[in-house]
């Protein structure tokens, strides 16, 4: 799942909505952080700015996972609110919703590594700055606090006790170390989103933390909260459970100035000779995010076996060794390895480009000056029963103008396929199914 950039929120998925209607389906914009369209854009940032920027938000949500990845949610905590410790937040996309009766506009991150929705609330004891109006739950017609003794709060912290303040069912979201927090009231509301076609869609009764003390330096004005796509039992995506048939997906694009797409329930597009898929592997310890088999990378011809940095992996739980796989998550903007496994990748990538790398900008570790006239490698990424074919764009970055990068990263401990190697193909999370699937799409013509 904390350093001072804590709050500058991971993909998270920051949403500006449009949605339309498939069946079960519907589908809304995702507006890109650095897109002129976003709160969150700053007209001021160079590409080098922006670029630099990605590289820190997806090292310092790097640097975090393994630690809450290995942390458990359930009844072994000692405070008295419902507690979970989550990624550290990386603002990559938004999410626009609205709240209540009558509906409040609101800008919260979307973040396939939480759980639990959250916004500020009114009244704030001890809140962060924010731009936008606070949401005052007392003006709402359809909010609803949930009591202590309801089924909503034993199901949500199973066995544990004490969860009570004045009898209602109380939260606790912590980021990284903890420094950065969001504590209040659970609740139930409803939660509106805006059609293409003017229609809008009510989702009644969704849990989510009505937040009146929320804490860390790294809070971003702009933003007034979060929008859980995680895996855990609090998240938008697992309440809504049969509604969307239990999936959900989105197609990213490789302009920042056009909005990608993520649609809550089944996509009709999914089908064909290539459209391939993965088991999706869960942590019994750890529920909120989403794992898959990585066996090994190819540069043309020249095959890397995934290989962990642990000379003997170690067992979370009996079924789960959790360095023989790999995140997925749309909010870390680039993709992380084990040492040697990159270390490797790198190589064959140098013989195969066969020019001179130059320095880059700080943090990356292998660096070209461009040319329209230089061949770059066939990438192959092998997860278990699909092999998922990169474009140059997938593991290329522009480092600065006339620069590119490889976009890969070495780690020690936590291992993502992030955001970059995902442009450009449409990938739905079959819960049920415990698949991902994966098609090669051009996302910018996406309905």
């Amino acid at each position: 799942m904390a350093t001072s950039t804590l709050f500058s929120f991971l993909f998270v998925l920051f949403l500006s909505i449009s949605i339309s209607v498939r069946g079960s389906a519907f589908s809304v914009n995702l507006i890109h952080r650095d897109s002129p369209q976003s709160p969150f854009y700053n007209p001021l940032d160079t590409l080098s700015d922006r670029i630099q920027k990605a590289v820190h938000r997806s090292i310092n949500r790097a640097h975090h996972f393994k630690k809450i990845s290995s942390a458990t949610y359930s009844s072994n905590h000692n405070d008295d609110k419902i507690r979970t410790s989550l990624s550290v937040i990386g603002i990559e996309f938004v999410m626009n919703i609205s709240l209540g009766t009558p509906p409040l506009n609101v800008f919260a991150i979307a973040d396939t590594g939480s759980d639990l929705t959250w916004v500020q609330c009114k009244p704030c004891e001890n809140c962060y700055k924010q731009d936008s109006p606070l949401f005052d739950p007392k003006i709402s017609s359809t909010y609803k606090d949930v009591p202590c003794a309801s089924g909503t709060c034993k199901r949500f912290i199973e066995d544990r006790k004490d969860i009570c303040e004045n009898e209602l069912c109380q939260y606790l979201v912590q980021y990284g170390d903890g420094s950065n927090n969001s504590t209040g009231n659970l609740a139930f509301e409803t939660l509106t989103f805006a059609s293409t076609s003017g229609r809008s869609i009510q989702l009644p009764n969704i849990s989510f933390g009505c937040g009146h003390n929320n804490v860390g330096e790294s809070f971003d004005e702009k933003g007034s909260g979060l929008v859980g796509l995680g895996a855990g039992k609090l998240s938008l995506i697992s309440q809504l459970g049969s509604k969307i048939d239990s999936k959900f997906s989105y197609c990213l694009v490789p302009s920042h100035n056009v909005s990608s797409k993520f649609t809550f329930g089944s996509n009709a597009e999914m089908i064909g000779k290539d459209v391939l898929y993965t088991q999706l592997i869960s942590n019994p310890l750890q529920k909120t995010f989403y794992y898959l088999t990585l066996e090994g990378i190819s540069v043309n011809e020249n095959r890397v076996p995934f290989r962990s940095n642990s000379s003997s992996a170690k067992d979370m739980t009996e079924g789960f060794r959790e360095d023989n796989y790999i995140l997925i998550d749309s909010g870390t903007t680039y993709t992380f390895l084990p040492e040697q496994m990159y270390a490797e990748i790198e190589s064959e990538v140098k013989k195969a480009i066969n020019i001179e790398p130059i320095t880059g900008p700080k943090d990356f570790n292998l660096c070209y000056s461009f040319d329209r006239s230089m061949k770059f490698p066939e990438v192959i990424v092998h997860f278990t029963d699909a092999d998922i074919k990169l474009d140059m764009r997938n593991y290329f970055v522009h480092g600065a103008p006339g620069i590119v990068c490889l976009s890969f990263f070495p780690s020690e401990s936590s291992y993502i396929y992030g955001n970059v190697a995902q442009i450009n193909f449409l990938i739905e999370y079959a819960l049920e199914e415990k698949k991902v699937f994966f098609k090669p799409t051009d996302c910018t013509k996406q309905d």
